[in-house]
This record gives structure tokens, C-alpha cells and sequence, in this order.
């Protein structure tokens, strides 16, 4: 089987397990590892995921692999949190998270640079754009067909889920 006939039969499968489990699947990514074929599976959920969470797709999507025989001898099968850091794969993530800083690198240059970072404006559905506004409060519009990569960047020290909101100071226990 064609390698990216393979890699969409993986997707949209994993895709129509999740469903209705509100779990969201960000991304499934291939690698090669010295093991055979390394398939990483990112989801998520509005609260975030546990291990649990991941447990459990882990359990279904092998299962769900195994059924399919779309992978021909050893794989490697990983299930994680898309951490900190999102990757931005699709128009409704940068609806969704507008108002959050992300970098953004493009197969071609963009107002003279290909590497773009700043706060998510929205999406333009009538150009096919990612609207990004600069420190200086310039928007750029980026169309979706020339990202290579886009991803948040979000503070780790901040409150949950990057937001900007930072998180009560807990109170230090006294060891006796």
C-alpha cells in the first residue's frame, strides 16, 4: 500500500474512533525508529488530557491498527498530549485559539521573511488566510496553503492551559 494512502487510512481511523469520546485528535505523525515504523498520535480535550486519557487511546488505536492491517511488520505506537507548544494543523485551530501568541514558518516568503511570530488574529475564510498580529499591531495575513509548520507558544509558568491567567501561589506545608 502507498505510503500516503496508508498514513490517511490511519488518520481518518483514529479519527472515527475518537468520535463522540470528546477526545480531539490533533495529529498523527510517522517517523522511522530502529524498531520499524514510529506512529505518534496527539490528541486533546478542552481540560487537557491525562494518562489515563492516553492509556486509553492507546489501547483502542492498537487494537483499531491491528484490525485495519495497515501497518505491515513492527511499529513503534506512541500516544501523547500535544503539550504546551500545539501544533496548529487546521483552519479551526487558529479560530479557536485566537488571542494566543504563535510562531509560524512558511514555505515562502511572507513580507520579506518566512518565520512569523505573534498573536493569532483569526482566520480570513474569504482569502484562506491566518490573520497574525505583529508586537507593533500589524496583521499579516498568511495563507494556509504556504504554512510548513505553525505551533503555540505558550508560557509553561503560566496558568492552565497558557492562557495568561497565572494560578494561585499554594501555600508551603511545614514538615515537623
Amino acid at each position: 500500500m502507498p505510503r500516503s494512502d496508508r498514513e490517511t487510512r490511519i488518520r481518518e481511523g483514529v479519527e472515527a474512533l475518537l468520535s463522540g469520546s470528546g477526545i480531539e485528535l490533533v495529529d498523527v505523525e510517522f517517523g522511522v525508529s530502529p524498531r520499524g515504523l514510529h506512529v505518534r498520535i496527539l490528541v486533546d480535550k478542552p481540560e487537557g488530557v491525562t494518562v489515563v486519557d492516553c492509556a486509553r487511546v492507546s489501547r483502542a488505536a492498537g487494537d483499531h491498527l491491528e484490525a485495519l492491517e495497515a501497518i505491515s511488520g513492527r511499529y513503534v505506537l506512541e500516544v501523547s498530549s500535544p503539550g504546551v507548544d500545539r501544533p496548529l494543523r487546521r483552519r479551526e485551530d487558529y479560530e479557536r485559539f485566537a488571542g494566543e501568541t504563535a510562531e509560524i514558518v512558511t514555505l515562502e516568503k511572507i513580507g520579506d521573511r518566512c518565520e512569523h511570530r505573534g498573536t493569532l488574529a483569526g482566520f480570513d475564510p474569504a482569502t484562506g488566510s491566518v490573520l497574525l498580529c505583529d508586537e507593533a499591531g500589524a496583521i499579516t495575513a498568511i495563507p494556509l496553503g504556504v504554512i510548513r509548520r505553525a505551533h503555540l507558544r505558550r508560557d509553561p509558568w503560566l496558568g492552565a492551559r497558557g492562557s495568561g491567567r497565572k494560578s494561585e501561589p499554594k501555600q508551603a506545608k511545614r514538615i515537623r
